[in-house]
């Protein structure tokens, strides 16, 4: 059975959909992404491994929590003049933008071809350590 191109793009376009930019995005600065983040317990998924996280971002840049309801290592978290929100793990230092749009917040990448994909949507921003991380 071969499909048309046709067929190929209107079963791979609402899959794409998912992963998509959403329209009017704001993209946060360095001082929004601090407040959002300092002193805060963050519930959140990442879209494309499904693991679900629930951590306290401690002021002074440690990082406590669990994935997918088991204790984490210890990380690092920190904002760069871009803004970008960085996690520091084992000598590596990731960093990508956060946005927010239609009530969500959302941390984003570019894969190889430029398209922007979204890795992680935050579910919860709660004050303080109420887990005790």
């Amino acid at each position: 059975m071969t499909l048309s191109r046709n067929a190929i793009a209107f079963l791979t376009l609402p899959l794409l959909s998912l992963f998509a930019l959403p329209a009017g995005a704001e993209t946060l600065n360095a001082d929004q992404v601090k407040a959002l983040f300092s002193d805060k317990t963050v519930e959140y998924q990442h879209e494309k491994l499904g693991f679900k996280f629930v951590v306290y971002h401690a002021p002074d840049g440690t990082l406590r929590g669990s994935r997918n309801g088991q204790p984490m290592s210890e990380l690092q978290w920190s904002v760069n003049d871009k803004g970008e929100l960085c996690i520091s793990y084992n000598q590596h230092n990731r960093c990508h933008p956060i946005r927010h749009a239609d009530g969500a917040y959302q941390k984003y990448t570019r894969d190889k071809n430029g398209e922007t994909k979204i890795l992680v949507t935050y579910r919860r921003f709660i004050d303080g350590n109420p887990n005790d991380f």
